[in-house]
């Protein structure tokens, strides 16, 4: 009989083992899908890399446009003055 007591006992212990190790795949599995939100909201989200990459390459759109309305602006500044100059003025007269 003390050998059915003894099972009892290791099954029981077996049992007690089995109930706190389900904690730690549970907390794993948590773990890694908040993991995998975290990432997927960095890389497409409204905050994300992709976002950032767009409007870097905006920026530098922009720049480039500044930069040529700027040259054109001088050209024609340039081209206003010269002909400011060839056009004789009304105090001249």
């Amino acid at each position: 009989m003390s050998h059915i007591t003894d099972k009892l006992i290791n099954y029981e212990r077996d049992d007690a083992g089995e109930n706190g190790s389900f904690l730690l795949p549970l907390f794993l599995a948590l773990l890694a899908v908040m993991s995998a939100l975290f990432i997927g909201e960095m890389l497409f989200g409204k905050n994300s890399l992709e976002v950032y990459l767009a409007l870097e390459k905006d920026q530098k759109i922009l720049e480039k446009k500044i930069n040529d309305l700027k040259n054109q602006n001088a050209a024609l500044q340039k081209e206003y003055f010269e002909l400011k100059n060839i056009m004789p003025s009304k105090e001249d007269e």
